[in-house]
């Protein structure tokens, strides 16, 4: 259930208004597809590792949400924006928040929460 309310805040961060384009993102290590891999240290099941993130070089994102909820995969979609900050903070929908990038920009980690989502 704690894994739920990880998914329902991260799909909340990453789901909202929509923003102007900005060519300075266009190298930003972020941009892509993304799938959720882990939520505070375990791996998440099949059904939630269906979850995307798509970060957009005109700084907007487009989220699909995976949850088992009684053995029924259900989706949830959204769409926000993000903006680099600098020093490996970023912006998602006005929450500032720390990204660990790894494995060759492949991997990255929310570190609050301990999410890991891998690249596409």
């Amino acid at each position: 259930m704690n894994k739920f309310f990880y998914a329902l805040f991260f799909l909340a961060l990453f789901s909202s208004c929509s923003s102007d384009s900005n060519d300075e993102n266009v190298n930003d290590p972020i941009l892509g597809i993304w799938n959720l891999f882990s939520v505070d240290g375990t791996e998440v099941t099949d059904c939630e590792k269906q979850s995307t993130i798509t970060f957009s070089s005109n700084r907007t994102t487009s989220s699909e949400t995976f949850q088992d909820l009684g053995g029924t995969c259900i989706s949830i979609t959204g769409e926000n924006t993000w903006e680099n900050k600098g020093d490996d903070l970023y912006n998602f929908n006005n929450i500032e928040s720390k990204i660990e990038f790894s494995d060759e920009n492949k991997t990255f980690r929310i570190v609050s929460g301990n999410t890991v989502y891998k690249k596409q």
